[in-house]
Order: structure tokens, then C-alpha cells, then sequence
């Protein structure tokens, strides 16, 4: 799960904190605690469970990662179909001409989080290596 979890943090937060935010701010939104606060608190302890544990975190892993956007977005479609309620991102909402658009963008957006995630542990790594020489060992 750390895997599947880390990636959509890192995809979640950037497109609420770098394309959502700007554009409910923008228009006067009402933001409350619990819209702030869930783009907030997942960072944190998906970073804190990063500085505390020691797994890998192998490119191939990307499959979960995947899967588990797949079922959201499966999820959030049959929900959708059966009951009027409004879409946590309003850009994927299908009736929106450009969903698909969308889609696509946040599939290939994907690879960039990851990516960006296994840079974070490389870094925590190699700060650990300098940090600590002699009492740092690493799994493989």
C-alpha cells in the first residue's frame, strides 16, 4: 500500500495545490477544514511514514499505483451513473466536453509523481548514507 499510496499523494496534492486552489481562490470558493485539511494531513504522513520506514519502492510497483486509480475512477463513474452528487474534481466530471482530456492528462501525470516520489526516497537515502556511515544499512 505504501507504494499505491505515495504516488496519489503526490498526484493528488499537486492537482489540488497547484491547478484547483488557484482557481477556487481565484473565484472566491468558500474553502473549509476538512477540504484544506485532507490535501494537507495526507502529505504529512505520507512524508512521515517515508522518513520512518525502510521499504523499497521498485519501478514496477507503478502497477499498483495504477490499478488503484483505475478503481477509483471506475468507482467514482458508478457512483456518478446511479446518484447526483458533485465530482470531488470537477474537471473529471464526464459531462464536461473535455473529461477525456483530463483523463489522459492525469493518467500520464502518473509517471512524473512517481517518479518524483522515488527521488524523495533516493535523496532520504543518500542524506542517511552521508548522515550516518557507519550505523545506516539499507534493503535490498
Amino acid at each position: 500500500m505504501f507504494q499505491t499510496n505515495a504516488g496519489a499523494v503526490m498526484l493528488t496534492d499537486m492537482v489540488f495545490w497547484f491547478i484547483l486552489y488557484p482557481f477556487l481562490a481565484r473565484n472566491q470558493y468558500q474553502m473549509n477544514f476538512l477540504l484544506i485539511g485532507t490535501h494537507s494531513l495526507n502529505a504529512l504522513f505520507i512524508i512521515g511514514d517515508t522518513a520512518l520506514n525502510s521499504l523499497r519502492f521498485p519501478w514496477f510497483r507503478i502497477s499498483y499505483f495504477m490499478l488503484w486509480t483505475g478503481l477509483f475512477v471506475s468507482v467514482q463513474w458508478i457512483i456518478h451513473a446511479n446518484v447526483s452528487i458533485w465530482w470531488p474534481y470537477p474537471f473529471l466530471d464526464l459531462t464536461y466536453p473535455r473529461a477525456p482530456v483530463w483523463y489522459l492528462v492525469v493518467a500520464l501525470l502518473h509517471f512524473p509523481c512517481y517518479g518524483l516520489f522515488a527521488l524523495v526516497l533516493r535523496i532520504k537515502k543518500s542524506l542517511l548514507e552521508s548522515w550516518f556511515p557507519h550505523s545506516y544499512t539499507y534493503v535490498k
